[in-house]
């Protein structure tokens, strides 16, 4: 039984030495797993890190561009707010210098406005200053002067004043020219019966001044054209007698006051229109008693006229070259042109006589058909033309 036990002692002293051993081999693994484990560690603990470190650089990376997309975001919100801002003032510069024009412009508007409607307020004051002055002056002048108020009247600017202040003036105007106008008329037949040529001249033509009635006016003119050429007014008198030739058609003193208008346009030298008056005379009238010296005034007329055309051609002739003729033909020219001259001369003078005696006879009958005359025609000298 002791052999049995010390047999036993060897095999369990192998068994606590494997025992042992495998226990030192599980500590040795472990150990070494447990290095192993340290080493994985450490390798990631330094993987971590350097990921960590380069996540760090990755942040101030972003960091840094994050930044920088503030700023540079900042800045273009800055420079956008700045440009808005910059136009939105430039707008309401623009606006206030708008509505400062219209301003402007409406000011300067309502001062023209202003100073028209003073202008125009001094204009009816003046007007009607005017207007209460003629008024005045047509009321209480005594006699013709009370024709200085239609005078002045005419000067007054009748457009400023009121319908009933127009109408009144206009009234008391027509009455005086009614009045005054038919007194003037009076005294101007009355002056050229009595062959008071001035006299009738001037009442005559205070009378067409007033504006009377078409008959009337047609009357005055008659009277007032012969009177002027009885004065040997003749560019004067040949208005009035053009007037009453073109409008009184139908008159028995036509004929004659074509007669004077003829005479008229010949002695202001207008050959054509007293040829022209002339024919249409002895057309309209082939029968007057006053044909004898309506042919003087167209003979004349003619005349005039053969003699201008004459000269015209002399001086063409002469523009066109000189030449000096022969002294023989001079000669010649000299003594054939001498009976010329005095046939010439005595034509002349018997044309003279013959528009002597229509003369004569325009002195005689200056108011026939019209008025009776008042006495003995004037002298021959008076009225020869």
């Amino acid at each position: 039984m002791l052999s049995c036990d010390l047999s036993d002692v060897p095999r369990r002293e192998d068994t606590l030495a494997t025992d042992l051993e495998r226990e030192l081999a599980d500590i040795r693994r472990e150990v070494i797993e447990g290095r192993n484990l340290v080493i994985r560690t450490d390798n990631l603990l330094k993987t971590l890190h350097s990921e960590v470190k380069a996540f760090g650089a990755r942040q101030k990376d972003f960091e840094r561009r994050q930044m920088v997309s503030s700023a540079a975001a900042y800045a273009l919100f800055a420079l956008i707010a700045g440009t808005a801002a910059v136009l939105l003032a430039g707008a309401r510069a623009s606006s206030a210098n708008g509505e400062r024009d219209r301003a402007v412009a409406e000011l300067k508007t309502l001062t023209q406005s202003l100073e028209k409607e003073r202008a125009d307020q001094a204009a009816v004051a003046a007007a009607r200053r005017s207007a209460a002055d003629a008024y005045r002056m047509m009321t209480e002048l005594p006699g013709d002067r009370r024709l200085e108020g239609i005078t002045a009247l005419a000067r007054v600017d009748q457009s400023k004043l009121e319908p009933l202040e127009r109408q009144a003036l206009a009234d008391r105007a027509g009455e005086l020219r009614h009045e005054l106008g038919q007194t003037a008329f009076e005294r101007g037949k009355a002056a050229f019966r009595r062959s008071e040529w001035p006299a009738a001249t001037e009442d005559l033509s205070r009378f067409l001044a007033m504006q009377p009635s078409e008959p009337e006016q047609l009357e005055a003119s008659f009277l007032l054209g012969n009177a002027l050429v009885q004065q040997r007014k003749y560019e004067a008198a040949i208005p009035p007698l053009k007037l009453f030739v073109e409008k009184d058609r139908r008159s028995k003193n036509r004929e004659w006051a074509m007669t004077l208008l003829a005479q008229a346009y010949e002695q202001a030298g207008k050959p054509e229109q007293a040829a022209v008056v002339a024919r249409d005379a002895l057309g309209t009238y082939p029968a007057s008693q006053f044909t004898p010296m309506l042919k003087a005034r167209l003979s004349s007329a003619k005349r005039a006229l053969s003699s201008a055309e004459g000269a015209d051609a002399g001086v063409a002739q002469a523009g066109a070259g000189s030449v000096t003729p022969p002294a023989e033909a001079t000669a010649t020219s000299a003594g054939t042109g001498a009976p010329g001259a005095a046939a010439g001369a005595r034509s002349d003078a018997g044309a003279a006589p013959r528009a002597q005696r229509a003369v004569l006879k325009t002195a005689a009958e200056s108011s026939a058909g019209l008025l009776p005359p008042a006495g003995p025609p004037p002298p021959a000298n008076s009225t020869q033309p």
